[in-house]
């Protein structure tokens, strides 16, 4: 009987509970290394009160090591990126009080391979390997200084904040393209990411492993009567992106379509979803809040809807609610990776019209929204899953670790 393979996995974020998009990609990737059959010891900052009930589900998939330390910005670490010319995300992650909190580490754990989530954690696990001489690779869920810049574009041109995140967005840009090669391997998300990590960093070892989707949950409830004129947003809205393309939305698109159509309304679902929101009830705003099992509420919806500009990656909501036999209205950077065509259940919508048009049309022909929503599950069910795509992760770390 072969030996397991010995993981330390690093990651930013606490992973359970799996309720936003960055969790959720980190969490499956620990949960399928453990059914795969690996050993992980599963590294996190604490930033906020952790329930002994998430703490157990961690241990059901990996040995815990935690670290009390807060990776929020505040004004003094915006001042320090400043003064010190660096990246505020690498330095909030890697200063070195909290690399020297790793010296012990190397001779309390065993492991085969560091895997680290995010470019947040690569100065931890390049130093990891410094200590120990083990292979590292790094999961690339976003090409990262790709969303600083995206953010800055959106800014008017001579405001203070655009000048400071531009800035950051080239320090990052200049870290990555170091970084990426002192891996021994890199995982991106899409075949575009892969592409823009080629043009940053041209020698390092680049192996796409896409994102992926339990089958066996997001399964929608075919009992339910879908409402046609209900559209449905469920993310979380502390990503100040997320809640500007909906705030954008709600402006700009709802009143044409609902000038047009009164039924239509908007679902609004997740978590820090701010209480100026529930003003706009008047508006055809339906501020359900944050829900354990989001799925019944995606059962009833007709159209799911991603009105995002800033971003990278991939985004795991998007093949969730396409699971779910949802059509998504999104744009170009929030549909950035999934490469549907429009019949496969994605209709690309970058500005008001082309958001209003679309609404328009799906609310008024039921039989093509349910075409659409039929046809996204297929496509979302036979392109992504996450035993596949771990599975290329792990059997790269068993070459580098000699066990193959």
């Amino acid at each position: 009987m072969s030996r397991k393979l010995k993981i330390l996995q690093l990651s930013p974020r606490f992973p359970f509970p799996m309720d936003d998009g960055g969790k959720i990609g980190i969490g499956n990737i620990l949960i399928e290394f453990y059914r795969q059959g690996c050993h992980v010891s599963f590294f996190t900052f604490i930033n906020d009160e952790i329930s002994d009930r998430e703490i157990n589900e961690l241990k059901k998939y990996a040995t815990p090591i935690l670290l009390q330390h807060s990776t929020k910005n505040t004004i003094p670490k915006i001042m320090k990126s400043i003064l010190t010319n660096k990246s505020i995300y690498i330095e909030k992650h890697s200063g070195k009080k909290i690399l020297k909190q790793f010296e012990n580490l190397i001779g309390k754990n065993d492991f085969d391979v560091i895997h680290a989530d995010h470019s947040a954690m690569a100065p931890i696990a390049i130093y990891l390997k410094k200590l120990s001489n083990k292979p590292t690779g790094l999961r690339l869920h976003n090409i990262e200084y790709m969303i600083w810049q995206r953010y800055a574009e959106i800014l008017p041109k001579y405001h203070p904040k655009r000048i400071y995140i531009l800035h950051q967005a080239e320090l990052l840009k200049r870290y990555e393209s170091r970084i990426y090669s002192e891996f021994d391997i890199c995982f991106p998300i899409t075949e575009v990411d892969k592409k823009l990590a080629l043009e940053l960093s041209p020698t390092s070892k680049q192996i796409v492993s896409g994102p992926g989707i339990d089958d066996s949950y997001w399964v929608p409830d075919d009992t339910q009567e879908r409402n046609p004129n209900e559209l449905i947003i469920a993310t979380v809205f502390s990503w100040k992106h997320n809640l500007d393309g909906l705030l954008w939305f709600i402006k700009n698109v709802l009143p044409i379509v609902r000038k047009q159509n009164p039924d239509i309304s908007l679902s609004v679902i997740g978590k820090n979803i701010p209480d100026f929101l529930r003003n706009y009830k008047k508006e055809g705003v339906n501020v359900i809040g944050y829900v354990d099992d989001v799925r019944p509420y995606l059962s009833k919806a007709g159209i799911y809807i991603v009105p995002l500009f800033v971003g990278s990656g991939i985004r795991i909501k998007i093949i969730e609610a396409m699971a779910m036999k949802l059509p998504v209205l999104a744009t170009s950077i929030a549909a950035e990776g999934i490469n549907p065509k429009t019949e496969n259940g994605i209709i690309i919508c970058n500005n008001a019209k082309e958001f209003s048009d679309n609404i328009i049309e799906l609310t008024t022909n039921f039989s093509m929204q349910k075409y659409l929503g039929e046809n996204a599950r297929k496509y979302s069910l036979s392109n992504f899953s996450w035993e596949s795509n771990v599975n290329i992760i792990i059997e790269n770390y068993k070459k580098f670790s000699g066990m193959i």
